[in-house]
C-alpha cells in the first residue's frame, strides 16, 4: 500500500465505516453526503485489496480484513486527534465541544452537580452528556471511544488505562431510629447480623463487598432486598427494621432524612476505605480539552484543588 494514496478524510471516512459498518450512519457521523462515503469507501476497498463491508441481508457486516483493522486504525486516529489537539490550547469559553461521562447512578447525585457547575461557570457553550452503569460497563464504554472520562471505584482497570485518586469515602451502617434493634444509637455485631438487611447487586456495586469479608470470618446475614443502586437505599429503610450499609459522602446528600441513623459498620475488623478515579484512555493523554475536563473534576472533586496553570 501507497501511504501516499491515503488522506486524512478517508481514515476519517473509514473509522467510520468500521464503528457503524453504514454508509448511511457513517455519513451521519462524519456530516456529509451517502455518495461522498459510498465513494470513500470504493477508494478503500482498492487500497486495501479487500470489500471491508459486505451485504448480508439488510445489514452490512465487517470482513475479517476490515475487523482486524478496527483496533490499531481506532489507537491511530486518537493519537492523531491528540497530536492536533496538542497543538491548539483549548478555549472554553469559545468551544461548543461535548463531552461524554460516565459514572454510577450514586455519582449523578454525589459529584455530578459539582461538575456540571464549574463547566458552565468555565465553559457555557460545552455540553456534557451522562452515561450510567457500574465499572466494568463504563471502563467498555472508555475502551470503545463512547465516553471520554469515566468516574468512580473500580477494583480492577483494564491495562493501559489512566487513572487519578479523587478522593476516598467509607462505607458506614444506616438504620431507621426506631429500630428496635438499636442501643444508644448503634447495633452491636450480633444485632447487626440478626437484622434483615438491604444490600446493592454485586452485579452493580462498584465497591467493596461486604458478604465476601463476612464469609471469610463465618459470618452471615439476611438479606431481604438487592437493589441496583445505593441511591435507592434511604428510602427503603426509613420506618422499617431493616439496616443497609452505604457510602458516607452519599448519606450526607440525604441527610434531611432526620429519621436515619448512620454509624460505623459493626464488624470487628476494618472496612476498607472505597478509592474514587477518573480514569481516561491513552489516546486522551495529551488533549488539550480533556486534560481541561479532568481539572474540572478535579477541581469540583477534591477538597483544595486549585486550577491547573494553562501554560
Amino acid at each position: 500500500m501507497n501511504i501516499a494514496t491515503l488522506d486524512l478524510n478517508l481514515l476519517k471516512a473509514l473509522d467510520a465505516l468500521l464503528r457503524t459498518e453504514s454508509v448511511s450512519k457513517s455519513a451521519q457521523r462524519l456530516n456529509v453526503t451517502q455518495s461522498a462515503v459510498s465513494h470513500a469507501l470504493k477508494r478503500l476497498r482498492e487500497i486495501f485489496g479487500d470489500p471491508l463491508l459486505v451485504r448480508d441481508g439488510a445489514v452490512m457486516r465487517a470482513t475479517a480484513c476490515a475487523q482486524a483493522l478496527r483496533e490499531p486504525l481506532k489507537r491511530a486516529m486518537g493519537e492523531i486527534e491528540a497530536l492536533l489537539s496538542s497543538a491548539r490550547a483549548f478555549d472554553p469559553v469559545r468551544s461548543q465541544r461535548v463531552f461524554r461521562l460516565a459514572m454510577s447512578d450514586a455519582m449523578t447525585v454525589e459529584g455530578l452537580p459539582s461538575i456540571v457547575r464549574l463547566v458552565r461557570r468555565e465553559a457555557p457553550n460545552v455540553d456534557v452528556l451522562v452515561e450510567t452503569g457500574g465499572p466494568v460497563h463504563s471502563c467498555r464504554l472508555l475502551l470503545e471511544d463512547k465516553a471520554d472520562l469515566v468516574l468512580g471505584v473500580f477494583p480492577t482497570l483494564p491495562e493501559g488505562l489512566r487513572s487519578e485518586e479523587l478522593y476516598r469515602d467509607k462505607l458506614v451502617c444506616i438504620a431507621d431510629r426506631a429500630n428496635p434493634r438499636l442501643r444508644n444509637g448503634k447495633l452491636t455485631l450480633q444485632a447487626f447480623l440478626n437484622c434483615p438487611h438491604v444490600t446493592v447487586a454485586p452485579s452493580s456495586d462498584s465497591g467493596i463487598q461486604l458478604d465476601d469479608i463476612l464469609s471469610a470470618m463465618g459470618m452471615t446475614r439476611r438479606i431481604v432486598a438487592s437493589v441496583p443502586h445505593y441511591l435507592a437505599i434511604p428510602s427503603l429503610i426509613s420506618g422499617t427494621d431493616l439496616v443497609a450499609h452505604s457510602r458516607r459522602k452519599l448519606i450526607d446528600v440525604f441527610r434531611s432524612a432526620s429519621n436515619l441513623v448512620v454509624m460505623p459498620v459493626p464488624v470487628p475488623f476494618p472496612v476498607p476505605e472505597l478509592v474514587f478515579l477518573q480514569v481516561w484512555h491513552p489516546r486522551a493523554e495529551f488533549d488539550t480539552a480533556q486534560i481541561w475536563l479532568r481539572d474540572v473534576v478535579r477541581r469540583a472533586l477534591v477538597p483544595g484543588a486549585v486550577k491547573a496553570d494553562a501554560g
